[in-house]
């Protein structure tokens, strides 16, 4: 059986499902990252975030130009 649960964001608090157990169902699958994207939100944030939150890091992300060089 597939485990969801209602987790809290930590980011803005609001409360959405997580399908951990049907992951490619989860709402966070609607936000496409790369490795360097997720590694930032990481660093700040531990937990899921909702997808809502995850766009915004994203945005964050991408507009301080906080990007990694090789």
């Amino acid at each position: 059986m597939a485990h969801h649960e209602t987790v809290t964001c930590p980011r803005c608090k609001t409360a959405f499902e997580c399908r951990v157990g049907s992951i490619l169902q989860c709402q966070c699958q609607q936000v496409t990252l790369t490795e360097d994207e997720r590694a930032f939100i990481n660093e700040t944030y531990r937990e899921c975030l909702c997808a809502n939150c995850l766009t915004i890091m994203q945005k964050i992300y991408n507009s301080h130009g906080i990007r990694k060089t090789d």
